[in-house]
């Protein structure tokens, strides 16, 4: 990933498993749209990713849930997602 400038903002699109993270994330890279991803580990640690957390700048936030929407349908992995943060489900 290129690094991007530090003033640029970034909301959780949400966690996604290692195979479906890299679906995304290629689709991200060719569409330019700037990400941060932290992997997640099982416990205990170390051990192979469990789970990886995807943020995206926000400013395209619009065009990575597009690209989620094709790929896996629009339905977002979470609730929490930043996406809605109006909306909450109870």
């Amino acid at each position: 990933m290129k690094s991007e400038p530090q003033d640029i903002e970034f909301v959780t699109l949400g966690s996604f498993s290692p195979r479906d993270a890299e679906k995304l994330l290629e689709r991200f890279e060719e569409a330019a749209i700037s990400f941060r991803l932290r992997e997640r580990k099982p416990d205990p640690q170390p051990g192979p990713t469990a789970g990886v957390d995807i943020s995206v700048e926000s400013a395209r936030a619009a065009d990575a849930a597009r690209i989620h929407a094709e790929l896996f349908g629009d339905g977002l992995p979470n609730y929490e997602s930043s996406f809605f943060r109006d909306h909450h489900n109870v």
